[in-house]
């Protein structure tokens, strides 16, 4: 009979649920859940328990909400349950050396890029922001410095043309909860080769702000594409029509003369404009206080001839 271990998972965001499933539905026993504590959401601004702390509750395992992992009553907590291996996946906190010491390999991170590139925030974003012709997931053990631990299996998906940063994340977390699963009794057979990351490759994301998603048209379509599919569903690309946010989403490309923010038509339901060089082609816009809704019904409801932009902000690097 294969060894059972016991694991201890912390996850914060909805990005981290595929994989608690994946354990929860898997040979060895969540011991032990932690996650950020409720914050407030919505227009009540109420506060909210973590969809993690939501599942985990419905599953009936031992849930910990804590701000301060590292304190000594939760770090004595977590070591109380003698933890075979820490898990973590989209987690609001950084792990210290306590807890890094615990189990029979040092903790794992899910993490939903192709590293050594686009450690830090927003990796899916950037990797649709820089025009990375795949994206992929990383299993990683974990040490100090963030993100830097050896690498213990990838899995590579290839980028559809049109994506959103939100969609491509939500697969990727899938192909991760899949691949930790087979990490875990890869670690247990000993039969996983752990691969330093090439520091000369190691590129590094920003957390990105709501400045972020101001577009300007003027640039070729080649480059609007990506801050347009990367920034999807937060910040959002902006631009305006009657001098209101118009959010655009699903964005393509195709050839045509260059004359920014001009409406040209119609293609297949797609909604077509100008930009500084061929045409942008996007699937779905959002008017100020609607819903998303198709680039066709956007054109037959406002009747649309040219769209605003915004110049580009020195500060914006991508």
């Amino acid at each position: 009979m294969k060894e059972l271990w016991r694991l201890v998972f912390f996850g914060s965001g909805p990005v981290a649920l595929p994989a608690l499933a994946a354990l929860m539905g898997g040979p060895d026993q969540v011991t032990l859940v932690v996650t950020t504590p409720p914050a407030p959401a919505g227009r009540g601004r109420l506060l909210r328990p973590t969809v993690v702390a939501e599942q985990t509750r419905a599953a009936g395992v031992p849930l910990m909400e804590t701000s301060k992992i590292n304190s000594p009553e939760a770090v004595a907590a977590i070591e109380s349950l003698k933890p075979d291996l820490i898990v973590v996946s989209a987690f609001r906190g950084i792990l210290g050396p306590n807890l890094l010491a615990l189990g029979q390999h040092p903790p794992i991170n899910v993490h939903p890029s192709l590293l050594p590139k686009h450690r830090g925030p927003a990796p899916v974003n950037w990797t649709i922001l820089h025009g990375d012709d795949k994206a992929g997931v990383s299993i990683i053990s974990m040490v100090s410095k963030i993100d830097a631990g050896p690498v213990l299996a990838q899995a590579e998906r290839a980028l559809i043309p049109g994506q959103g940063a939100g969609e491509l994340e939500t697969y990727l977390a899938h192909d991760g909860a899949k691949l930790l699963i087979q990490v875990i009794e890869d670690l247990k057979n000993k039969t996983v080769n752990p691969l330093p990351q090439n520091p000369d490759l190691v590129t590094h994301g920003r957390r990105l702000t709501k400045a972020d998603g101001l577009m300007d048209l003027s640039k070729p379509a080649a480059k609007l594409i990506n801050e347009i599919n990367g920034l999807d569903p937060w910040p959002g690309a902006r631009v305006t029509f009657k001098d209101k946010p118009l959010r655009l989403f699903g964005a393509l490309t195709q050839p045509g003369e260059p004359n920014p923010g001009q409406i040209i038509g119609l293609d297949g339901g797609r909604l077509l404009i100008g930009t500084g060089q061929d045409v942008l082609s996007v699937a779905q816009c959002q008017p100020e206080g609607r819903n998303r809704m198709t680039g066709s019904d956007f054109f037959h409801g406002y009747r649309p001839t040219v769209l605003k932009w915004f110049p580009t902000e020195p500060s914006r690097d991508f």
